[in-house]
């Protein structure tokens, strides 16, 4: 099958008042983005529309920003349905959710690089979205799903699998991350974008991160609520006890992952020429994936402690819209080609 670039154009009925100001007739308009038949997540505009109009609830009298509500505000909201069991009436139009706010999010970042960097060394990459990638990331999405709704012991077996990486689908490959592996890396890379602002530029203390031990982190702005009932395992954790054996397994795993995720802003990428407002995009929206992660990894860790089915339920269509998630960040990313224009509000 050809690369399919999709739009929508979605309909504009009258909003009520939101703070000081009322939105008449807008909503969320597309523009061209890769999408291939799948079963595994489906275009559902009008969900996106309703997320817009909570969106539009949190802000005010401000104006809405695309960036802050597609990179933000939609990712935290579809994590806070999965973590709450609220996501099984939609679960496909979360997981396109997911392939929307990553891959404009990885084409907002190419963007910001080109202008900041004109040398940079990613600006002569170009790899256009392809079928055989994407149906790669939704057999990887889909095997979460489909454990999600399978027996206890198949979900449970799942969870202990997730925490670990996946064997190369060939012997010239290289193995796929599992969520150990994924923590460290987003930890180093968030890490060194704090430690190493754009010249004459500071991070805000609201995306100030403290790290310590297996899948240990705390944040200045939290966002994701299930972090707080995730404290006991994160301690517990730390204090070895009954979790001492999942940590001698795993924090090697994570400690070697650390500095690769540095590397990539230390020796590959730069921030430098970044203006305050998009380093702090990008801190915020590095946060928000960081928290994502350990999330799905203590929800893990705690569904295999208490042999509860259903964290691990959880836990799986999360990895499952995280899986999409990174797969479309990078896809949108590695695109060099055409302008970097996100969706709008029509």
């Amino acid at each position: 099958m050809a690369l399919e670039f999709v739009s929508f154009v979605t309909p504009t009925p009258s909003r009520p008042a939101v703070g000081a100001r009322v939105w008449f007739a807008m909503r969320v308009q597309l523009v061209d983005h890769p999408m291939f038949a799948t079963q595994v997540m489906n275009a559902d505009p009008d969900l996106l529309d309703r997320l817009f109009d909570d969106y539009l609830g949190t802000i005010g009298a401000a104006s809405p920003e695309m960036a802050r509500f597609l990179f933000g505000y939609v990712p935290v909201e579809v994590f806070d349905r999965i973590f709450s069991g609220r996501d099984t009436d939609s679960r496909g139009g979360h997981m396109w959710l997911m392939h929307l706010s990553g891959y404009f999010g990885g084409r907002w970042l190419r963007g910001e690089i080109e202008q900041a960097q004109p040398d940079a060394m990613l600006n002569l990459v170009n790899i256009v979205p392809g079928e055989e990638k994407f149906q790669a990331t939704m057999e990887r999405a889909g095997t979460a799903l489909t454990a999600a709704d399978a027996d206890d012991a198949t979900v449970l077996a799942y969870a202990h699998a997730s925490l670990l990486d996946t064997p190369a689908p060939d012997e010239t490959g290289q193995p796929v991350p599992g969520l150990t592996d994924s923590f460290g890396y987003n930890l180093g890379y968030m890490l060194e974008i704090l430690a190493a602002p754009p010249e004459g530029l500071v991070a805000g203390a609201k995306f100030q991160i403290q790290a310590s031990g297996l899948f240990g982190c705390t944040y200045a702005s939290a966002r994701l609520a299930v972090l707080a009932e995730l404290a006991e395992v994160q301690a517990g954790l730390a204090a070895g006890g009954p979790y001492s054996q999942v940590t001698a397994e795993l924090l090697p795993v994570q400690e070697a992952a650390v500095p690769r995720g540095r590397s990539v802003w230390s020796s590959g990428l730069s921030v430098q020429g970044f203006p305050q407002s998009e380093y702090d995009q990008l801190l915020d929206v590095s946060s928000s994936f960081l928290e994502t992660v350990q999330a799905t990894a203590l929800t893990m860790v705690q569904a295999l402690g208490d042999r509860d089915a259903a964290k691990a339920r959880r836990g799986a269509v999360a990895n499952a819209a995280m899986i999409i998630w990174l797969a479309s960040y990078m896809d949108g990313l590695l695109h060099g080609e055409g302008a970097k224009v996100l969706p709008t509000f029509a």
